[in-house]
């Protein structure tokens, strides 16, 4: 994963040590107003659950709307930001966790890398909460207050893959999907660039690790995005050297020199080409998707 210095929270949790917390929004809404309504990129994974109210939040330059009973998930290294209207009194939760809190085998590897949860490209994004979502919200809450509980945290472990796999249903049936090979190949193709990320990747470098050819991947990869595989990989490229032009604070250089880039001049060009702006321009206009 690419460093930066956009403000990054990490995880921490005040009831307990264990890598989970459901946090109610009117304590992010309104008691953390200042810090919720800057950009910031998560260290963790976060599921938010409005149960009232209508608004609009911020995921790497997407604009989500919500109104009652929505849920967003958003995933670890994105880039977030609440807006805040006091008028809009919107309330719910936010169900915070790590993958070390989740992943204990590897089957559980699934929920994070084959799930569809977290990836934005396939819409819809936001999604509606149902009776047994908030069923399994509900047992979480109580287990999280009871410290006293036998085997709090396997429990509340046991939940939260219940609460994934709800939200993971209601994903499926409203996004025009086949769940095969190819859904597979994608998913995996995407977490491998996450992990590498740089502009100097092409298709061929995943061959290996992926068991699959050129070919394979590119048909996976347009499958689902309507893009070719290299054309993926310049836009995740080109969506983190917006993230870092926008709110890092870094130089255009430390910004090509972190992306994979050994001249800054180039990193330019390919910044130019895809954008018909410079690099410069774009970080000087200030834009904000967020």
């Amino acid at each position: 994963m690419i460093d930066s210095t956009i403000p990054k929270y990490d995880f921490t949790n005040r009831k307990t040590d264990f890598g989970v917390e459901i946090v109610p929004l009117h304590r992010i809404l309104i008691k953390r107003q200042e810090i919720s309504q800057q950009v910031h990129r998560l260290g963790f994974y976060q599921i938010l659950i409005f149960t009232k109210g209508k608004g609009r939040h911020h995921v790497d330059f997407n604009t989500i709307d919500y109104s009652d009973n929505t849920i967003i998930p958003v995933a670890t290294g994105q880039v977030q930001q609440y807006e805040i209207d006091p008028q809009n009194n919107a309330d719910g939760y936010a169900v915070l966790f790590t993958p070390e809190f989740l992943i204990k085998e590897e089957v559980d590897y699934r929920f994070l890398y084959e799930y569809i949860i977290f990836n934005h490209t396939l819409q819809p994004v936001a999604l509606k909460s149902t009776p047994a979502i908030m069923s399994i919200l509900e047992s979480m809450l109580e287990d999280q207050n009871n410290p006293d509980a036998f085997d709090q945290s396997i429990m509340l472990r046991n939940q939260l893959k219940n609460l994934l796999i709800l939200i993971e249903r209601e994903k499926r049936k409203t996004t025009d999907i086949v769940c095969d090979a190819s859904l597979d190949l994608y998913l995996r193709f995407r977490k491998k660039l996450e992990e590498d990320l740089s502009y100097k990747l092409r298709v061929s470098d995943f061959c290996e690790s992926l068991n699959a050819t050129p070919k394979q991947i590119n048909a996976a990869i347009k499958l689902f995005t309507s893009n070719t595989a290299k054309q993926f990989i310049e836009e995740r490229v080109i969506l983190e050297a917006k993230r870092l032009l926008s709110y890092s604070g870094m130089s255009i250089k430390e910004i090509a020199y972190s992306i994979g880039f050994e001249d800054p001049a180039n990193f330019t060009k390919y910044f130019k080409a895809r954008t018909d702006m410079s690099p410069k321009v774009y970080q000087n206009q200030g834009i904000s998707g967020l």
